[in-house]
């Protein structure tokens, strides 16, 4: 009697088939997840944005407050006070060297003025011809001394009646703007009475203060940038004119004067100024702009993308400006530094640069 085999051999192919079939399904699967996983690892990658960093060449300034004055600023005083009876100017009005601006009991004034022109003409003429008959034998030296103290108290009186001439006319010492009026029509003021302040606003000077570690470099200044909060896109080249030898003792620093043209007149005396005089040349600096640089507590740091990973580098800063900082320390020629997108970061994370 013969053995039937066949149909244990076709439960064996089966057998073998299933596996196989089994086995590619499950290489399949995990290439499948290999693909997901790469795919969904590329996905994690930051975006950002670098900048590679160079040398170049900074200066460094140092800015300082301080209060714009007239170069040539004078006071009218009415030496000998009275009623006011007329006024010729107001505030802000041009004036001319000589110019009167007011009549304060002129006419008293100009009497008295010209009373001490003939009383010194006539002392000096009688000092004269005792001089001569001095030399004639005819007079004394003491006549003489005499003759001269004279003439002297009369000269004297003749230069307080022109000062008190020109205060009672208001007479303008110099070209210029009236930056103050004191006084009205028909005011009775006291002798001394400052009645207006004339300046030529032409030219104005700068005063700083500038304290001890910076003084070093001003004093080779050769010029000056001043800006003013009213005009925030106009800037003036000055130029310094001279620097105290002694520190000042109402701010422990050292007062430097800086003079600035004002022709058109848009600038007024008193007005505060921003002063930038340049300090230091660096002339081979490692520069980075400060936006990019992070801060906590006293420590500063920067991110630098090396090989698609982000990595934290501290640095040491120098000087800055508005826009730029001058990085002493952490950083080399070359090194590419995160300029956008570094508030993501963390030390080590990857990233992708976007072009």
């Amino acid at each position: 009697m013969k053995r039937r085999i066949l149909p244990s051999a076709a439960l064996l192919m089966g057998m073998l088939l299933a596996s196989l079939i089994l086995a590619l399904s499950g290489c399949a699967r995990r290439d499948a997840a290999a693909a997901e996983g790469g795919a969904h690892a590329a996905e994690q990658r930051l975006p950002v944005r670098v900048l590679t960093v160079e040398r170049r060449h900074f200066t460094e300034y140092g800015s300082y407050f301080g209060e714009a004055r007239a170069v040539a600023e004078a006071r009218v005083i009415a030496h000998m006070g009275g009623t006011v009876e007329s006024v010729a100017v107001r505030a802000g009005d041009p004036v001319s060297r000589g110019q009167s601006m007011a009549r304060i009991e002129a006419e008293r004034a100009i009497t008295n003025h010209e009373t001490a022109v003939l009383a010194e003409r006539m002392a000096r003429e009688a000092y004269e011809r005792e001089q001569k008959f001095v030399e004639q034998g005819v007079s004394t030296q003491q006549r003489v001394d005499q003759a001269r103290l004279e003439w002297l108290n009369r000269r004297s009186q003749l230069l307080d009646a022109g000062t008190a001439r020109e205060g009672a006319l208001a007479i303008a010492p110099l070209d210029g703007i009236v930056t103050a009026r004191h006084v009205q029509p028909l005011d009775e003021i006291a002798p001394g009475t400052v009645a207006f302040r004339v300046a030529d606003l032409s030219r104005l000077r700068v005063t700083v203060g500038v304290p001890e570690s910076d003084i070093a470099g001003v004093r080779e200044l050769r010029s000056a940038e001043v800006r003013f909060s009213s005009f925030p896109d106009r800037t003036w080249s000055g130029t310094p004119l001279s620097f105290a030898r002694a520190r000042s003792d109402r701010g422990l620093t050292f007062e430097a004067d800086i003079e600035i043209e004002n022709r058109d007149g848009a600038l007024l005396s008193g007005q505060t100024a921003q002063v930038r005089l340049a300090l230091r040349e660096w002339p081979d600096a490692v520069v980075i702009p400060t936006s990019t640089v992070m801060i906590r507590g006293n420590e500063f740091s920067v991110f630098v993308v090396e090989d698609g990973v982000a990595r934290r580098r501290t640095v040491r800063l120098g000087p800055s400006d508005e826009e730029v900082s001058v990085v002493i320390a952490g950083l080399r020629e070359g090194d590419r530094v995160v300029s956008e997108g570094m508030n993501r970061l963390t030390d080590g994370v990857a990233v992708s640069v976007v072009e």
